[in-house]
């Protein structure tokens, strides 16, 4: 059975593959649940991206594809002033969500 650390590493590799078609993208971060320990919980990204259109927090979600991405996905891309605005409490991720790491740009 895959665990949170496998979890993580398949964030980081989608991140990454993100970056390479998105090179807009200026900052992405793992959003988690309280059920990240579930197999059936996404691995959820927070992309900052420029070049996207305004539209508050509109959750996309992808299904699994096995072996490469074994979890569901779901990606929130909003602007940097959106980005802004969920930092200051103003824009709301969906209840229960919470930040967790940058995955890009990494602090090494």
């Amino acid at each position: 059975m895959l665990n949170m650390v496998d979890k993580s590493k398949i964030a980081r590799e989608l991140a990454d593959a993100h970056r390479k078609f998105e090179p807009g993208i200026r900052r992405i971060i793992r959003v988690v649940t309280d059920s990240e320990d579930d197999p059936g919980e996404p691995v959820k990204l927070l992309e900052v991206n420029p070049d996207t259109s305004p539209s508050g927090i509109v959750p996309i979600a992808f299904g699994p594809d096995p072996p490469q991405i074994p979890f569901p996905t779901v990606v929130i891309e909003v602007t940097e002033a959106e980005y802004d605005k969920i930092l200051e409490g103003s824009l709301k991720l969906p209840d229960g969500w919470l930040r967790d790491e940058t995955l890009y740009p990494r602090a090494e």
